[in-house]
């Protein structure tokens, strides 16, 4: 589980009054609780909370109990008849074993302003999963003989002289060229590597001591878009163009990238979220964790070369 996804609950410019109830309370509801295997099930957290009150769930990176994930969103807060505001979150998963599954629901913690972090009560529900051939042991799925397919055309002699023809004007070219051509273009050297860009951007970066001037908020941006650019380039996910969820969920299921680092990049990124978007105001010390995270995921996601090993 990646710990601390910013969920901001905040409603125009209300406030979190005194004689506001304190409680955030956690309600989870699954959507058929009783289903069949391979079927999506709708699973959905909803958290109710004071206005102004800071709520942070913390984002499955890819299973919630023994179901999996395959999509996930988040609905607008809406506020209530007392004066609260809802917030929903859901999951849609599915179950490949049958058996009754508890989902535990994601960890909820909430702050007041000017408060201290607690955590709010979780509420656990059951799906139960059951197999169609188990529903029906006695069906039977028997159908007639197909009729024989018609023998197919074999087109390869036809394709061996297509691919000829083509080859032999791909050859007249490249001779008609290389005769005409009368000095040779030098190569333009192959660009740097995706991390020596990354290594000499963080470098840059640090040279701009942008935390010892205070500016916390620009440092964290910039070394956001940095390990971003870097998992373009190096791993060819459009990682600019995607949000936190988003881009650990896709990194979860093409396998492009390990469970640890996964989990060091989520920390970095959400870190980096509250910051930019959160007004969470870091230490110099955790400025300077983030950016040893980010040398270290550089540094270990490197491909090993011929001459390194």
């Amino acid at each position: 589980m990646i710990r601390g996804l910013l969920l901001a609950l905040a409603l125009g410019a209300a406030t979190f009054a005194d004689d506001a109830p304190s409680v955030v309370s956690v309600k989870a509801h699954a959507t058929p609780d009783t289903t069949t295997i391979g079927t999506r099930v709708r699973y959905e957290v909803e958290v109710s909370a004071p206005p102004g009150m800071e709520i942070m769930v913390a984002q499955p990176a890819e299973r919630i109990g023994d179901m999996e994930i395959v999509d996930f969103g988040t609905e607008a807060p809406s506020p209530t008849k007392d004066g609260r505001v809802v917030f929903r979150r859901w999951w849609q998963l599915v179950a490949w074993s049958p058996g009754h599954h508890l989902l535990v629901s994601p960890k909820v913690q909430y702050r007041a302003p000017g408060g201290e972090l607690a955590d709010a009560p979780t509420d656990d529900v059951g799906v139960t999963v059951t197999s169609l051939l188990e529903r029906a042991p006695q069906a039977a799925d028997i159908r007639d003989i197909k009729p024989p397919e018609p023998i197919p055309v074999d087109w390869r002699p036809y394709e061996w002289l297509a691919g000829g023809a083509i080859a032999l004007a791909l050859l007249a070219y490249a001779v008609y060229f290389a005769l005409a051509r009368r000095r040779r273009v030098v190569a333009a050297p192959p660009p740097p590597p995706p991390h020596v860009v990354a290594v000499a951007a963080l470098d840059a970066l640090r040279a701009r001591a942008l935390v010892e001037k205070g500016a916390l908020k620009e440092f964290y941006s910039a070394l956001s878009d940095i390990v971003r650019r870097y998992l373009e380039d190096r791993f060819g996910v459009r990682a600019p163009e995607m949000t936190t969820e988003e881009f650990l969920l896709a990194t979860s299921r093409d396998g492009r990238l390990a469970a640890a680092h996964r989990r060091l990049l989520g920390d970095f990124l959400v870190e980096s979220d509250l910051v930019k978007f959160a007004r969470h105001v870091p230490t110099i010390a955790d400025s300077e964790r983030a950016f040893t995270a980010a040398r270290r995921f550089i540094d270990e996601t490197t491909p090993v070369t011929r001459e390194a090993a």
